[in-house]
């Protein structure tokens, strides 16, 4: 295959490509690292077609413009590595200013024929190249890995060519020629096809980090509850799983807190299902406003949720509950005109020492929770094993000082009232 065909045929890959991740695009809009990617082929297409009609179009386009559109390529790629990596703007804008001096650069010295020109591009280029492998080889996510590994590879062997074609043009300005080899030496064709097949692969890479994303995207929406946005029982298995494992390794304390509404038959018997349903919007709402980015708020059943707060010991947790509590009481969901009031209860128990499993501690919240019913509603109990464990500092939240808790264990029914006369 020659350099000729090697271009075609890659020219018909990037309007493949292109088209996929269009699609890919547009199905998801919020996606801006798969828009980024797009535009990074559509910019590509334009400078592969130009480069290809070297012998019907002047120099000026063949080369300059095409090389200028390479560069403009190259950060349309980090651009969009970096919205799936780092998920953030641009701290500043040195990237793009340096870009900039170099494209207009570039364009002096081809214009003037400046000796070189060839080398401001291509050291453009290695320098997007490796501030993208850099932080593609820092980033950690798991859906991310793989394909962040390949490309690392990928992109820097592409470095490695670019430096070999830079010393080639280098030994072609010094005879005297503007890249104008001799017709014996093949080493600028056979590098540019090695270049063109690392091409093809970071297209194929281009539409694995859409795909992990959306991928994602999808199994996320999956995991959530369609009519309050809490997590589901699906991926809070998951998550419960992850958050165990971590708590072992760790040492760290975890909470887990079973909540049910008081007397939610009531208000859909009165409200309809639609105020019901108006109620629990409103209370996911209130509790995932006052919990960290860290916990999990999950809806385990028509009006039952469940709470997972890592690095939190039962007492603590069992104060920020409570705060929880104050604020739903006094919360006054809207429907139709009317203000609903609502109440709940919650029992609270914490990962004892091995061996424990997530099932035993869901069950003993869930008995908390039951003491809480028993002892007359709108009350938080502890789990008493959980209370008696010793506590860690590090395990205390911040909020916890904010906070006034009523913390009982299972058998404390009546110290429990006597301090909810005592606050009340």
């Amino acid at each position: 295959m020659d350099l000729k065909t090697s271009f075609a045929f890659y020219f018909v890959s990037l309007a493949l490509y292109l088209i996929v991740l269009t699609a890919m695009a547009l199905a998801d809009k919020r996606v801006m690292g798969t828009q980024w990617l797009a535009w990074s082929v559509v910019i590509e297409l334009v400078k592969v077609g130009l480069q290809g009609m070297a012998d019907s179009v002047p120099r000026l386009f063949s080369i300059m413009v095409a090389n200028e559109l390479n560069m403009m390529a190259f950060f349309a790629m980090y651009m969009g590595l970096r919205w799936f990596v780092r998920r953030e703007p641009l701290r500043n804008l040195a990237l793009p200013a340096m870009l900039g001096i170099a494209m207009t650069e570039y364009c002096v010295m081809f214009v003037l024929h400046v000796p070189y020109a060839f080398h401001v591009m291509a050291l453009t280029v290695v320098l997007l190249c490796g501030t993208s492998v850099r932080m593609l080889w820092r980033q950690r996510e798991e859906r991310f890995l793989v394909p962040a590994r390949i490309m690392s590879a990928l992109l820097s062997v592409h470095i490695g060519l670019v430096l070999y074609r830079m010393v080639l043009s280098a030994a072609a300005y010094r005879h005297g020629t503007i890249l104008r080899r001799p017709p014996t030496d093949l080493r600028l064709d056979a590098s540019m096809m090695f270049i063109l097949m690392l091409a093809n692969c970071l297209l194929i890479l281009y539409v694995w980090f859409a795909a992990a994303e959306m991928y994602s995207a999808v199994e996320a929406t999956a995991g959530i509850d369609a009519l309050t946005g809490c997590v589901n029982r699906r991926a809070l298995m998951k998550l419960a799983a992850h958050e165990v494992l971590r708590s072992e390794r760790t040492g760290m304390p975890l909470t887990v807190v079973a909540m049910d509404l008081d007397h939610f038959k009531q208000v859909n018997d009165t409200y309809g299902h639609a105020g019901g349903d108006a109620v629990l919007c409103a209370l996911a709402t209130l509790i995932k406003s006052r919990l960290r980015p860290v916990d999990v708020m999950a809806r385990t059943g028509g009006e039952e949720f469940l709470l997972i707060l890592p690095d939190t010991d039962a007492i603590a947790g069992a104060k920020v509950v409570e705060g929880l509590r104050q604020a739903v009481q006094e919360m006054r969901a809207e429907h139709e005109e009317c203000q609903i009031a609502i109440t709940l209860s919650a029992g609270v128990t914490q990962i004892l020492p091995r061996p424990d499993t997530w099932t035993a501690m869901v069950s003993r919240a869930d008995q908390a929770l039951y003491a809480a019913k028993a002892a007359g509603r709108n009350i938080i109990t502890v789990d008493e094993v959980a209370a008696k464990l010793p506590r860690r500092a590090a395990g205390i939240r911040e909020d916890e000082s904010i906070l006034e808790g009523r913390i009982t264990g299972r058998a404390e029914g009546a110290a429990l009232r006597l301090i909810r006369r005592r606050q009340g």
